[in-house]
């Protein structure tokens, strides 16, 4: 068996095309020639913005191994697979993960390398790692789970029950006073960026860290993709094969950052972000920094409820109003239950005891010292000039 890594180097006309399959990009005659842009239309020229996220996906594709066997046929050879494969992802929604690695790759068994070529497949068209395996059930009391894409799940589904959605009647309360600002200051949390959606505002209190999705260029080219096509009305498979996520999903990543944690008009806030951005500090994509609104968003969507991420915004919020002890106020939190109260209420009243015997013992001295000076008063000696006479 030979381990290789068969994906060679990324060209932009690989990233033309990945732009063709994913948001149905139709590049100018210029631009597929590497000449300068000469049409309006062309969505080329947007690329620049999309630098990090192309970064990635240079990343995912250069890691891609196939251990095989001579004579056969790694599970992609060519970009031109991953775009085969995420075209089939596409169509055939209805399939759950086992029907759709049959349909794909007819040879029995089914490889390992193979299943990593679906599942690159479906993490590149929406920034979801489907492959990581289930955690222990403390970490899904605590919301930390991560679902993986199961043989007998369909995709739409997978996505459905890894962005479950809640209601949340206060969630606008919350917002108002959620900012990445006093997280910082009064809560002592730093930001971390990720490339998985679902890790979106993902709060880990042992280690101070709030993880925030990055790739807003990635979110405002599906919210673009969106705009005109009336998505309400569509269902999760309907959504599946166009390769888009749910309009509110996307909204609601991108609002939670530009207008709840990083609102770009408060002046501080802005700085904290733009610090993020820093490739010596945290590296954020520079993207999250730009501001857009009439490209990608409906008149009527300018207020988000909240219901995809309404619960990592209330627990940043609980987080917020009573910050979990650190350093010194740890060790003071961790010595403050009912078990340490009673030590140390003991301890209190032993050491009043043997303050007590001490000041006992004193004055029983002092008393002996007082008696025996009655008993033997001490005489005073005669001065010599008293002799003297």
């Amino acid at each position: 068996m030979t381990s290789q890594f068969p994906l060679g180097s990324v060209n932009n006309a690989h990233l033309q095309q990945l732009g063709e399959v994913l948001w149905s990009w139709e590049v100018c005659t210029e631009c597929l020639a590497g000449k300068p842009c000469k049409s309006k239309d062309c969505p080329w020229p947007r690329s620049t913005h999309l630098t990090l996220y192309f970064q990635h996906y240079k990343l995912l594709t250069s890691l891609y191994e196939c251990n095989i066997e001579e004579g056969q046929t790694s599970g992609l050879v060519s970009h031109e697979d991953i775009f085969k494969l995420i075209r089939q992802l596409q169509s055939n929604p209805e399939l759950t993960k086992a029907e759709l690695l049959r349909k794909l790759f007819p040879n029995f068994p089914i490889r390992d390398d193979q299943e990593r070529a679906l599942n690159l497949a479906a993490r590149i068209t929406m920034m979801v790692d489907c492959s990581a395996s289930r955690q222990s059930s403390v970490l899904l009391e605590h919301g930390n789970h991560k679902i993986r894409w199961n043989n007998d799940v369909t995709f739409p589904q997978f996505l459905c029950d890894t962005f479950p959605q809640s209601v949340h009647p206060s969630i606008q309360d919350i917002t108002q006073e959620l900012r990445g600002t006093k997280l910082k200051k009064h809560a002592r949390l730093c930001f971390k960026p990720t490339d998985d959606l679902r890790n979106h505002l993902r709060l880990d209190r042992k280690a101070a860290v709030v993880e925030i999705f990055h790739h807003t260029a990635f979110l405002k080219e599906q919210l673009r993709f969106t705009k005109d096509l009336k998505v309400e009305s569509l269902s999760a498979t309907d959504l599946a094969k166009l390769g888009v996520l749910p309009r509110a999903l996307a909204l609601e990543a991108l609002d939670s950052i530009q207008k709840v944690l990083f609102p770009l008009a408060e002046p501080d806030s802005y700085k904290l972000l733009e610090s993020l951005t820093s490739t010596s500090t945290s590296n954020f994509d520079t993207d999250v920094l730009r501001y857009v609104s009439s490209a990608i968003r409906k008149p009527e969507e300018d207020s988000m409820p909240y219901r995809y991420f309404g619960t990592r915004l209330a627990d940043l919020h609980e987080e917020l109003m009573n910050p979990t002890p650190r350093g010194v106020e740890k060790w003071f939190e961790r010595n403050s239950g009912a078990r340490f109260i009673m030590m140390a209420t003991i301890a209190g009243v032993i050491f009043a005891i043997f303050l007590g015997m001490l000041s006992l013992g004193v004055a029983g001295f002092q008393a002996y010292v007082g008696y025996m000076s009655w008993k033997h008063p001490v005489i005073p000696l005669p001065t010599p000039q008293a002799t003297a006479l």
